[in-house]
């Protein structure tokens, strides 16, 4: 089968240094692993050849995914620890009998038998549903034009903007922990979630500093191949490391309420401080140091485009530009194109669902209402053991983020990224049940050991999707996953916290029972994507040692992928039903 694709090499044009090496296409199936150029040996920012890789490229965008997923890591524990603790005093002071002795009600609450913390729970998770709606709807709004910016137009500025309300955001929360006891906290965090929003939300952070890591590990993302990129490796454990430190600082710093108040008080003062500090040097660092990784104004090809009577020489019009509304359904549209482009095989299919299942998977997640568990007997934890237990569940991901990929290079195995996924999800299946049923602190503590493989997932993942697309459909790619993580919390906090009020009574673990059920329709969901796309792989696979084979008896030198192209798979190439309807180009 593979005797069909041909390989055409690239001849190199050295009349001046600005040159661009142009392609002729002349295959049905168009992949960068045609346009191998013989070249000197050079510095380069990395040199492959056929036998062997090396991956040398510089750091970039690292050290600023490391300083905002410390400030992740803060905000998320703190804020949670934070806002139960000032709901319960703002509350106490609504209760006749409780308004002389406030605070030390609410630094023994766990022990208390009135409706007080039944009160204080059912008014955080219900405010939390309105929460997450006011903080989705305008990153649903913003994320399409972010990404479709950084497609177009490169990836640092879309980055820088979003730092921008990273950092605005924290700042805000500082606000409110300095003026809980005069204004009412909701205040703040509704204005935060919505100015956050209006900069794409964190998930527009994460997405277009990703989008940097995958453009600068492209080279890695090989025909044929399904190890995750150690690159993409590396940031996760980057991301899970700095996600660990912040709530590690949240651990020394807290001071339980019974030894003291103030004390108490000001450790999330102290926190917030360094959420905002950190915020700040992050937006800093991204301005001055971090590199971009995406041009295209210069690059030479259009990947979704192959019209061979189209030459390089020929000026290609702008279409007029349009404004208001017109121009907006425009960029929702360029979005939302990624999910509908025909692709080989199962191809599109299994992307589309993969994002339903990142949808239900991250549906079915929700920190907070752990918290809200464990405050209630027959746990009853205070902030130190919160922050223990969340330091430790962090540190055993990280290792899994490292051990799991790692021990699939031992094998040979088609679709390793999809394996660790399947992996993952049975495991935070496993995670959900122990947690529903348990009824002893070490029980929580045992679903730490799920870690191990379920930090598998978030690598995986990053390795997974970005396969099935282009290079200059990465950005549009992760902002529909920003999206979907952006949209999901709002039906979570939907259904899960009116589940745990529900159940609150008789069965506070219920509502983890219930996601359980719905991770292991996505595990079950993803042994069905792995079986499609198997097929693909293999054929993927050949190709590529087809090429390897041609490639050797062609040329007598080093090769190196040309500079800002991506070395491209069947599974995300487009295939084009415009030109023949008889054939398709790509397909298997």
């Amino acid at each position: 089968m593979v005797d069909n694709f041909h390989v055409i090499p690239v001849r190199r044009r050295v009349e001046s240094e600005r040159d661009v090496p142009q392609s002729e296409i002349s295959m049905s199936v168009v992949t960068d692993d045609t346009r191998l150029i013989p070249v000197r040996r050079r510095s380069t920012l990395f040199t492959i050849n056929d036998n062997r890789s090396i991956w040398c490229c510089s750091v970039n965008v690292e050290p600023v995914l490391f300083i905002i997923m410390c400030v992740f890591g803060l905000y998320t524990t703190n804020s949670s620890l934070f806002t139960y603790w000032a709901r319960c005093v703002q509350i106490a002071k609504t209760h006749p009998e409780f308004q002389h002795n406030v605070t030390y009600t609410c630094s023994s609450i766990a022990t208390y038998n009135g409706t007080l913390q039944d009160d204080v729970e059912k008014d955080i998770a219900n405010t939390k549903i309105y929460l997450q709606l006011i903080g989705a709807i305008p990153t649903i709004i913003v994320s399409p034009i972010i990404g479709n910016w950084s497609d177009r137009n490169g990836r640092k500025a879309p980055f820088l903007f979003t730092l921008l309300g990273l950092f605005l955001n924290n700042f805000l929360f500082l606000c409110t922990t300095l003026t809980y006891d005069s204004i009412n906290v909701y205040h703040w965090f509704f204005t935060s979630e919505f100015l956050q929003g209006m900069f794409g939300g964190g998930a527009a952070t994460f997405s277009t500093s990703l989008a940097i890591v995958t453009d600068d590990c492209r080279h890695k993302l090989k025909p044929g191949s399904s190890t995750v990129p150690f690159r993409v490796g590396l940031a996760s454990f980057i991301q899970s490391i700095g996600t660990l430190t912040g709530t590690l600082a949240v651990s020394i710093l807290a001071v339980p309420a019974i030894v003291s108040v103030e004390g108490h008080a000001m450790s999330y003062v102290k926190c917030a401080i360094i959420q905002t500090g950190l915020s700040l040097i992050a937006l800093i660092y991204a301005v001055f140091f971090v590199k971009e990784t995406h041009f295209p104004k210069r690059e030479d090809f259009n990947y979704n485009q192959f019209n061979g009577a189209e030459t390089d020489d020929v000026t290609r019009e702008e279409p007029p530009k349009e404004a208001g509304f017109r121009r907006f359904t425009n960029y929702l549209h360029n979005v939302f194109s990624v999910l509908t482009v025909r692709r080989p095989g199962w191809t599109r299919l299994c992307l589309c669902a993969s994002l339903i299942f990142v949808f239900i998977e991250f549906l079915s997640f929700d920190p907070s209402l752990l918290l809200l568990l464990v405050k209630r007997l027959p746990f009853a934890w205070n902030d130190k053991i919160f922050s223990y237990f969340s330091v430790i569940r962090l540190l055993v991901t990280s290792l899994g983020m490292v051990i799991g990929p790692v021990l699939l290079t031992l094998v040979h195995w088609l679709g390793k990224d999809s394996l660790l996924i399947i992996g993952a999800l049975a495991s935070s299946a496993a995670n959900s049940f122990l947690t529903a049923f348990a009824v002893k602190s070490e029980h929580i503590f045992y679903t730490c050991l799920f870690g191990l493989i379920t930090g598998a997932m978030q690598p995986a993942y990053r390795s997974f999707l970005p396969r099935m697309v282009a290079k200059e459909e990465t950005a549009r790619l992760l902002t529909v996953t920003s999206i979907i993580i952006s949209f999901s919390p709002i039906l979570s906090s939907l259904i899960f916290n009116s589940i745990f009020n529900a159940t609150l009574t008789w069965w506070p673990g219920f509502a983890f029972f219930v996601a359980g059920c719905f991770q292991f329709c996505v595990f079950a969901g993803q042994i069905v994507i792995h079986l499609l796309m198997r097929p693909q792989w293999k054929l993927e696979k050949q190709l590529r040692a087809h090429r390897q084979v041609e490639s050797d008896s062609s040329y007598d030198v080093d090769f190196c992928p040309v500079d800002g192209v991506e070395q491209r798979s069947i599974s995300n190439t487009a295939v084009d039903s415009d030109r023949d309807s008889g054939s398709r180009r790509g397909a298997i």
